[in-house]
């Protein structure tokens, strides 16, 4: 993955049109790969489901929550320790939802909030969208 500091100079350095100091100045054609690196990082942002074993690893940070089958209990969560992991849910309704590993197919967690295409367009485990 670019190195995200490295990134945002050059694109200052462009901005500003004044390539001295720019970390990309020596690779040909620089605006390429900065703009190839800027583009890479912009994706990783993008919305994704998690694995549980990625919830697990994120106790404390939030993630969207969508349920298969009711809308209105989507949300913003926040996975809690504890001797199993639970999702602290918070919107309409606060819950608090037991974290069995996610089979993807009740529940999922994203990195972030998803569009309703993404949500749309990911498929469910077991469902093919194809």
């Amino acid at each position: 993955m670019p190195d995200r500091e490295k990134v945002i100079r050059g694109l200052e350095r462009c901005a500003g049109i004044d390539c001295t100091g720019c970390p990309y100045q020596r690779i040909s054609p620089c605006q390429n790969k900065l703009v190839a690196d800027a583009l890479a990082l912009l994706k990783e942002q993008e919305a994704r489901v998690m694995t549980f074993e990625e919830i697990k690893d994120n106790i404390g940070v939030p993630v969207w929550v969508e349920y298969a089958d009711d809308e209105n209990w989507n949300g913003y969560g926040v996975p809690t320790a504890g001797n199993e992991v639970y999702i602290m849910i918070f919107g309409v309704n606060a819950h608090c939802m037991h974290n069995a590993p996610s089979d993807n197919v009740k529940w999922r967690c994203w990195t972030s909030r998803p569009t309703p295409e993404q949500m749309r367009d990911t498929p469910w485990e077991g469902e093919d969208n194809g």
